[in-house]
């Protein structure tokens, strides 16, 4: 699960809303107090918002913007690129784990050593994030966890 908290800038009154993802891919839901008041989508790089309610114009777009600045939306990215040779794929399962697949072939052991040396660095998030990694055919892993 992925909760944000989201401020309307420039109105009278402060008006806050919370903006959570229980599942990768999934809507995230918009939460107003202690009601969930519609929900917020990405389909072909617009930010579509379905709201119950009235709300103030520009909200989809501004929880879109903060949503889209997260690190953790960029980290899978910056994993890949820095260990291009032994990455397959990145998946990110919530803002605090990720699940790593290596490309067939590697050497684990090795990896392992090299990963878990040098993720933290790349790590931005103040909380904990642990990484799954699996070889080529998911059969050998190892975990590492970043504070």
């Amino acid at each position: 699960m992925i909760e944000l908290t989201y401020f309307v800038e420039g109105s009278s009154e402060p008006e806050v809303y919370q903006v959570i993802q229980f599942n990768p891919g999934e809507p995230w839901q918009l939460v107003n107090g202690d009601e969930v008041i519609g929900t917020l989508d990405n389909e072909y790089g617009l930010w579509n918002l379905r709201s119950w309610v009235a709300v103030p114009d520009g909200l989809a777009t501004g929880i879109g913007r903060l949503i889209e600045n997260q690190h953790f939306n960029k980290l899978p990215a910056l994993i890949s690129r820095r260990w291009s040779a032994y990455i397959q794929q990145v998946v990110m399962i919530s803002d605090a784990e990720y699940l790593v697949i290596c490309v067939e072939g590697i050497d684990l052991e090795r990896f392992e050593k090299v990963f878990s040396g040098s993720i933290a660095e790349l790590v931005k998030d103040e909380w904990k994030i642990r990484f799954r990694v699996y070889d080529a055919l998911m059969g050998n892993d190892f975990e590492v966890l970043v504070n």
